[in-house]
């Protein structure tokens, strides 16, 4: 046999059709797996939807509490504390975010 023959005959039996039956259990956890694949795209996707509402609802309070620091007197009065209610807000704001958008609660 020549290199080329042989190189193909290589060829020929790599590319053959398998003799026996497909492996049953092989094929049910591949689909498993593209199931689980599709399940966990959707609840990224979820995921990502929600975490851009409650990104965009919290720019909307940050903003509002913006626009009210803003319209507060310049000048304290003696009895006033340095605190308004819009930096209190936005305190409370920062404390919220602290907890719901915990970025070593994802794991990754």
């Amino acid at each position: 046999m020549t290199e080329d023959e042989l190189a193909d005959a290589r060829l020929s039996a790599l590319f053959a059709v398998p003799q026996g039956a497909p492996d049953e259990a092989f094929i049910d956890r591949i689909q498993r797996a593209v199931l689980i694949e599709e399940r966990l795209a959707s609840a990224r996707r979820t995921a990502w939807r929600r975490f851009a509402v409650e990104a965009a609802a919290s720019a909307a309070v940050a903003a509002t509490f913006v626009l009210l620091g803003r319209l507060a007197p310049l000048t304290l009065e003696l009895g006033e504390g340095p605190l308004s209610p819009a930096v209190t807000g936005a305190l409370i704001l920062g404390l919220w975010f602290m907890v719901e958008l915990r970025p070593a609660a994802t794991e990754r």
